[in-house]
């Protein structure tokens, strides 16, 4: 069974997020991403209609990666998204998209959770044993 990741991110890290999907889909074939990018600001009026659309996506993965970089923690949609899948009792994780530094923070949601730097064997390794988890329930 495909293990199915819904991705979290902002808008500005889309490059790095599109060279993660290839490089981890070429690591494990049987690794699904799914993303819902958000092009509305979160205080639309259609903050609602997306977030019923993202709830879908999230209900149907078995966890969220959020692919954080600079200003991702700084991120309303981010953040509704880490607690909603929360909420729907499924794991989530962070992946740190750049090493030199000058990621200072990351969203509050995964001080709990585990954070890994951009290593696609350990990010597979983390989604594999939250995924384990998440089945066990």
């Amino acid at each position: 069974m495909a293990i199915r990741a819904f991705l979290s991110f902002v808008e500005e890290d889309l490059n790095l997020v599109n060279l993660f999907r290839g490089q981890a889909k070429n690591q494990r074939m049987d690794l699904e991403f799914d993303d819902y990018s958000i092009k509305i600001p979160f205080d639309s009026q259609n903050a609602e209609y997306i977030g019923r659309g993202i709830i879908a996506q999230i209900k149907f993965a078995t966890l969220t990666v959020c692919l954080y970089g600079p200003t991702t923690y700084q991120s309303q949609w981010v953040t509704w998204e880490l607690n909603k899948t929360l909420e729907l009792g499924k794991p989530i994780m962070g992946v740190c998209l750049y090493s030199d530094g000058r990621v200072k923070y990351y969203p509050a949601p995964l001080e709990r959770w585990p954070r890994v730097g951009w290593d696609i064997s350990d990010i597979v390794r983390t989604i594999e044993r939250l995924a384990a988890m998440y089945r066990r329930k």
